[in-house]
């Protein structure tokens, strides 16, 4: 599939990854689909790997998008040093 954006299109995709939201444009446009998923009819084919799936590339990215860092550590190891 092509897809040709319009030019007010390209510039929310570039103010996005201008702005940290996204990294690139791939990753502003799976947001995007992925707003428009959790908005379909739950009956409109949608099968629970995909919400998983959508999921996992919001949680991927969170990070980046928010300028976090674990330090070097693994979710793993901040999980086993909370515990008592």
């Amino acid at each position: 599939m092509t897809i040709i954006l319009k030019p007010e299109q390209e510039q929310v995709l570039m103010d996005a990854i201008r702005s940290g939201l996204a990294q690139n444009t791939d990753e502003a446009i799976d947001q995007a689909l992925d707003a428009l998923r959790e908005r379909l009819p739950s009956h409109a084919g949608r099968s629970p790997e995909d919400s998983v799936a959508a999921a996992a590339r919001r949680l991927a990215t969170f990070g980046k998008r928010h300028g976090l860092s674990l330090g070097g550590m693994t979710v793993k190891d901040l999980l086993r040093e909370s515990r008592p």
